[in-house]
């Protein structure tokens, strides 16, 4: 109780700094941090449960969305070869990695630990995806007669990278204020 009440006093600091950079009047300041105060102490016991509990759930549907996305993979690894598979492979990870980073993002009460594990689980998550699909495609193409053999580590890679590019952009090179400093 006593980390949670600091955690919130940390980021309705951060919250009053942001805002008195932003010209922010001291009444206005403490209106908006009123109106927050009083949001979150009026919150039922659904929404604490579902707010305590949503980062898990969305790591577990990040995991089963790669999965996915690296299943529909297998039929362009079987049937691309080259630049072509790589630049297909790029946009795709790219995209996906854009809406994860949306809906991460989007969650206002992430902390810094909580994007730290996700800068770490994700890309690894996604490696060993795209790494098992690509042995799978192999085995495929081979079954199959197809000359189309690919490095799986370098395919895995690939579309690791691409996939968190997004997150690396807004987090480190543009530096949206969307995350929590806490």
């Amino acid at each position: 109780m006593i980390c949670e009440r600091s955690s919130l006093a940390l980021k309705m600091r951060n919250l009053i700094d942001r805002l008195e950079k932003k010209g922010w009047s001291k009444k206005e300041i403490i209106n908006a941090v009123d109106i927050i105060k009083k949001a979150k102490h009026s919150k039922t016991a659904g929404n604490l449960f579902l707010e305590k509990r949503i980062y898990w759930i969305l790591l577990i549907i990040i995991m089963a969305a790669n999965f996915a996305i690296s299943v529909a993979l297998v039929p362009l690894l079987v049937a691309l070869k080259g630049v072509f598979l790589y630049f297909v492979i790029i946009i795709l990870g790219t995209v996906f990695g854009l809406l994860f980073e949306l809906v991460i993002r989007s969650i206002e009460h992430l902390e810094k630990k909580h994007h730290q594990l996700l800068a770490i689980f994700i890309p690894a998550a996604a490696v060993a995806n795209a790494i098992v699909i690509s042995k799978i495609s192999n085995n495929l193409a081979l079954m199959l007669g197809f000359d189309n053999i690919h490095n799986a580590i370098v395919v895995a890679t690939v579309y690791a990278v691409s996939f968190v590019l997004p997150y690396i952009a807004y987090r480190y090179i543009f530096k949206i204020g969307y995350y929590a400093k806490g």
